[in-house]
This record gives structure tokens, C-alpha cells and sequence, in this order.
């Protein structure tokens, strides 16, 4: 049986190692109480699939909620001439850190893009001209209204793998593995 969905040209450049752990290992960091993900990087399709789809410039200021260890910021960052904007939130302070640590290696991206070790469920998203978000579905549920007042501002959502409760996608995109990208807009809120 063969794979007839569209197949994306893979981007060249570049290629930046992700900090890991001090013996190699990219195995999850702590699991602090309360957290809303387990790291799960955002493979290669997903992150392709997710810009494709928020089409990025830069005068947009992309904040990307459950970073992880920022991967995706550093692929928007890249994707875009000249770069954009961009904030990473992340609650795990081991990811926060090689988030750090990815950051002092890429030159180009040390005054456009930021992290914060912090709660997604208290970060200010007014800012915002895209989002991104890679949380489980309770953590999708805690934000849902600042997801939603971000719609109603004009900004433009990407969720990797869950849906974002009460909306309905503008798009979906399945992905190499069976991952899946929703992408949301102001038509998306219920009417």
C-alpha cells in the first residue's frame, strides 16, 4: 500500500543540536506538579505542517506554549527572512534550561527569541500574533478561554496533536506517524 497524501519538501540549512542531558540522553526532565504535557518533541512534518499553515512573517510575534526544548520556535525563527518574534513557555525547568542552552548557540535568534520558565496558565498571550501549543487535552481545557480571546483578537493557532475544546478547526493536517495539526482562525469560534 503506498502513501499518496502530498509530500512537503524538506528545507535544507542549516542543523542546530538540541542540549540534552550531560550524557546524551533527550529523556523527559522532571515532571513538575501540576504539569500540563510530557515532553514530546515535535517532529520535523508537524513543525512543517504547523508553519505551512500560520504562515509566518515577521511582524508576527509567535509564542509557542509547552515549548519543550524550543525546537519549533528555532524552526520558525529560521523559516522566516530576516526571523521573528518569538517567546517559548515552558513549566519543566530541565527543558526551560536547554531551551537556554540551544539559544546561546544560534546567533541569529539571541535578541528575537525569549523563554520563560512559567505557567501557561498565568502567561500574558496579549502579545501574540500566532500561537502554538502542544499541551494534553486537560491542559488544552485550562486555556481555553485564553485560546479562544486570542481568536477573537486575530490570532492565528496551531495545536500539535490535541484539539483545542470548543473549536472547530480551520484545518487538520496528519502527519509522518500519524500526528496531527489543527489550525484555528477567527472563523473557528462557535457562532
Amino acid at each position: 500500500m503506498s502513501d499518496s497524501s502530498p509530500k512537503r519538501p524538506q528545507k535544507t540549512g542549516p542543523t542546530y543540536r538540541f542540549a540534552t542531558d550531560q550524557d546524551g540522553s533527550t529523556e523527559e526532565g522532571s515532571k513538575p506538579q501540576g504539569y500540563l504535557a510530557p515532553f514530546n518533541p515535535t517532529d520535523i512534518t508537524a513543525q512543517q505542517a504547523a508553519l505551512d499553515m500560520m504562515k509566518l512573517t515577521s511582524e508576527d510575534v509567535l509564542y509557542d506554549l509547552g515549548c519543550g526544548d524550543g525546537r519549533f520556535l528555532f524552526a520558525a525563527f529560521l523559516s522566516v527572512k530576516g526571523g521573528l518574534n518569538c517567546v517559548g513557555v515552558e513549566f519543566d525547568r530541565i527543558y526551560y534550561e536547554r531551551c537556554l542552552t540551544t539559544l546561546a548557540t544560534i546567533p541569529p535568534c539571541k535578541d528575537k527569541v525569549t523563554f520563560h520558565h512559567a505557567d501557561v496558565c498565568t502567561t500574558d498571550l496579549t502579545p501574540a500574533t500566532a500561537i502554538f501549543v502542544y499541551l494534553v487535552p486537560a491542559g488544552l481545557k485550562l486555556i481555553e478561554e485564553k485560546l479562544h480571546s486570542s481568536l477573537r483578537n486575530g490570532v492565528r493557532i496551531a495545536s500539535y496533536m490535541f484539539s483545542v475544546p470548543g473549536l472547530t478547526p480551520v484545518k487538520t493536517d496528519s502527519t509522518k506517524g500519524g500526528c496531527k495539526v489543527h489550525f484555528y482562525d477567527s472563523t473557528s469560534l462557535p457562532s
